[in-house]
């Protein structure tokens, strides 16, 4: 009977001692968003929901930036790829339906092969929730809670942060949509790494 209470005791405290390996450390740097702003090199997974009046597409998303290029992957349920859609200063590349498309506009480009809007130009900036504009609305922590976003093709967005993760020192967006007056983009982001 001993023996048995002596193993199930060893049990709890092995998996006690897992729990506390596994937790993360649970702080925000003061000036989480002047750091974010300045991590350039990130990697997001998650999953993407365009709503228009016509029709209705869902999608995984795997989403890598850096200084230089940025590179958005969208596949189904299943693992196929959808779409790639690479830029750097040089413009964009979008490989779609076995074909390769350039153009210097990412969005445009996006836009014309599949008939899909996202405000591209700086997307860093609102995917991070690390705007400043004068049509941002913070909560009490300083995070985003929604703010209109103008792209550099004139389109207006109202974009709507939802939830947040401490991660890293950090408030990172987890859920947020993007509409304008012809479609809605949910987001859900389920897996930051930040360089």
């Amino acid at each position: 009977m001993i023996k048995q209470y002596l193993i199930l005791f060893m049990f709890f405290l092995f998996i006690g001692g897992c729990a506390q390996k596994i937790s993360t450390v649970d702080y925000i740097y003061p000036d989480w968003k002047s750091r974010l702003e300045q991590q350039a090199q990130w990697q997001v997974q998650g999953k993407m929901a365009f709503i228009s009046t016509e029709q209705r597409q869902s999608a995984n998303l795997n989403w890598q930036h850096d200084e230089q290029y940025s590179d958005m992957v969208l596949t189904s349920f299943i693992g196929t790829r959808i779409l790639s859609l690479k830029q750097n200063a040089q413009g964009a590349e979008l490989e779609y339906d076995d074909n390769v498309y350039t153009d210097r506009d990412a969005s445009m480009l996006l836009y014309r092969l599949t008939g899909f809007s996202i405000p591209l130009d700086n997307a860093a900036k609102w995917l991070k929730g690390t705007v400043e504009n004068d049509q941002a609305n913070y909560d009490e922590q300083g995070r985003l809670k929604s703010l209109i976003w103008q792209a550099h093709n004139g389109q207006q967005w109202q974009i709507t942060y939802s939830d947040y993760i401490k991660q890293d020192g950090y408030w990172l967006p987890v859920k947020l949509s993007l509409k304008n007056n012809k479609i809605r983009i949910k987001i859900q982001l389920n897996d930051w790494q930040l360089n």
